[in-house]
């Protein structure tokens, strides 16, 4: 679960940089989140050399050459950034955007291959369309991304009091898009649980747990916290905001974690 999930972070904080009022944030900003962006990739190619139940071939080689090209176009990113300096250009968007997707395709590759961790021995293989797991691992990372970025840049807002409130604003609408889009697939995903045929594969109680934390902190409190940021982005009480992105991150990387997990457990794409 991790290396999928540190690399849906990566791919998530790359693209929203890619989607964000580039120019108006600044170039400081822009190097934060370069530099981010690159620790989480290497962190992640660190962990899957680590990892002694190595992914089949096919898996291996789209997650390292993802990962290893989104790797390469975040270095340039960081020398072009440095290289314009003050003078942030939309051409800068492209190495962001490019490394992004590179991620994406090494955490839908990731999520898909089978799970050596918490299968149990002689399980049959989790049959979900991959279709489905490639729609969950993608909202996955925009949402990551999205919390990030957005706290991130409310920190600027310290520093830079004159900086327009329009690059804050524009990812506080972004966050509140992917969270509609979350919830509206965990309604659709939980349909199985509903039925008369549905039995969790592990203990009843921590299945309903990791539910609760799924729906209830990942999507319905991030969803509260996602009205209240948006509140205070148009009062421009960006601190406030800031701290409530915190908050914000934390239960995110809780739910997303709880749905990989009854992804890999339950057959639910989470």
């Amino acid at each position: 679960m991790l290396p999928t999930f540190l690399a849906q972070f990566a791919a998530g904080c790359c693209l929203a940089v890619a989607a964000s009022a580039i120019r108006q944030t600044g170039w400081k900003y822009v190097r934060l989140m370069a530099g981010v962006c690159l620790g989480l990739m290497v962190i992640t190619l660190l962990v899957l050399m680590r990892d002694p139940n190595g992914a089949d071939d096919v898996y291996r080689h789209a997650v390292m050459y993802g990962l290893g090209i989104g790797l390469v176009f975040g270095v340039v990113w960081l020398f072009v950034n440095a290289g314009q300096g003050e003078q942030v250009r939309e051409s800068q968007r492209i190495f962001p955007a490019i490394s992004g997707l590179c991620c994406l395709v090494a955490a839908i590759a990731l999520v898909l291959q089978p799970d050596h961790l918490l299968r149990q021995p002689g399980a049959e293989r989790i049959a979900i369309p991959q279709v489905a797991m490639a729609i969950t691992t993608i909202l996955g990372a925009a949402l990551l991304g999205t919390v990030t970025a957005a706290m991130l840049l409310g920190h600027r807002y310290l520093t830079d009091t004159d900086m327009s409130i329009a690059p804050l604003r524009r990812l506080a609408k972004f966050y509140l898009t992917v969270i509609v889009l979350r919830f509206v697939w965990l309604a659709m995903a939980s349909l199985p649980i509903w039925s008369d045929s549905f039995q969790p594969r592990g203990n009843y109680t921590w299945f309903w747990l990791m539910m609760t934390i799924r729906g209830g902190v990942g999507v319905l409190g991030v969803g509260i916290f996602a009205w209240m940021v948006w509140d205070c982005v148009k009062r421009r009480a960006t601190q406030s905001a800031t701290a409530i992105f915190y908050l914000s991150m934390i239960f995110v990387f809780l739910g997303e974690l709880a749905g990989q997990y009854l992804t890999r457990t339950e057959s639910l794409a989470m």
